[in-house]
């Protein structure tokens, strides 16, 4: 059975369980919460996700009379899936997808299908534009959520003013890593795993390496975790983190470091982290918080 704190940071369900962070003023802050009675502790205990500008993290402890309590009579609920029927209602061709137009300027189409294929990337026409619909699909091919992200095609950069996760009103949701399913795929049974964050870097780094590595990305910096990395077991793993600006407080680097040490030995699988980046970036690059996307897009046009 699953080991349950009394205490938590409460897990993401959409703008409602994200906040004002106590320190930057930015709505970006995960409140820590009594597992059993679902309440809120104090405003000051939480976390702000912005890591890597702001790093602000208080949580409980013994001197304000929370400690982290193993409930072991907690039940973890089943797992919520979505209807894999949704994928009619997106798009039935790419072609007028930004990021893949994007694409298109570095590396075949023919290749471009094939990698959108094998992730199940998906197009949907929203209010007049296109967006990019990156799904999370597990070694069962249970598809755990969705991910609607929308690319400038000359730039191929995300829209920070928009983003959306497809939310039929199910509780207990459970993301994983994406392109999971990829594991059990025959050309991919035995091959090298590189962690990236973005889930476009994942497309970049199998376009450019073709079969010699599979990419998985976590979403996010924050979102490399213990439960997402249980499915790796026996595989080797690289981490691959974004770069950090030089006056950052915490670097993302060390961050996965970190935890690629405690995940290593609590999981039987290989893990370490690629110092490529942090060698060879500049202090522009590193400033600009560049990942091994924009390095393959620069190596392509060369």
């Amino acid at each position: 059975m699953k080991e349950n704190y009394k205490y938590s940071l409460e897990k993401y369900s959409g703008s409602k369980s994200r906040f004002v962070c106590p320190n930057c003023k930015k709505r970006e802050y995960t409140r820590f919460i009594n597992t059993e009675t679902r309440e809120y502790l104090s405003y000051e205990f939480g976390r702000c996700n912005r890591i890597i500008k702001c790093g602000y993290f208080k949580y409980p402890n013994q001197e304000n009379n929370f400690i982290y309590e193993k409930n072991k009579d907690s039940v973890e609920s089943e797992i919520e899936y979505l209807d894999k029927k949704v994928f009619q209602y997106f798009e039935s061709t790419n072609f007028n997808n930004p990021l893949f137009i994007f694409l298109k300027s570095y590396f075949d189409k023919s290749t471009i299908e094939k990698i959108w294929n094998l992730y199940e990337v998906k197009t949907e026409k929203l209010n007049g534009e296109y967006l990019t619909i990156f799904p999370q699909l597990d070694l069962e091919f249970n598809l755990r959520t969705i991910k609607k992200m929308k690319y400038n095609s000359q730039t191929g950069k995300r829209s920070k003013s928009f983003f959306q996760w497809y939310n039929p009103k199910k509780s207990n949701l459970k993301q994983c890593l994406f392109g999971l399913h990829l594991l059990i795929h025959p050309e991919f049974k035995k091959s090298k795993i590189i962690i990236v964050e973005s889930e476009k870097t994942a497309l970049l780094g199998m376009l450019y390496f073709k079969n010699k590595y599979l990419f998985l990305a976590t979403g996010g910096l924050m979102n490399l975790t213990k439960d997402k990395l249980k499915p790796l077991e026996n595989r080797e793993v690289i981490l691959m983190p974004d770069l950090s600006p030089t006056d950052s407080k915490n670097l993302a680097f060390d961050y996965w470091k970190t935890k690629s040490e405690k995940f290593s030995n609590e999981l039987n699988c290989s893990i370490s982290i690629s110092n490529l980046l942090e060698e060879n970036a500049s202090d522009l690059e590193k400033n600009n918080q560049e990942d091994l996307g924009d390095f393959i897009l620069r190596e392509v046009i060369k």
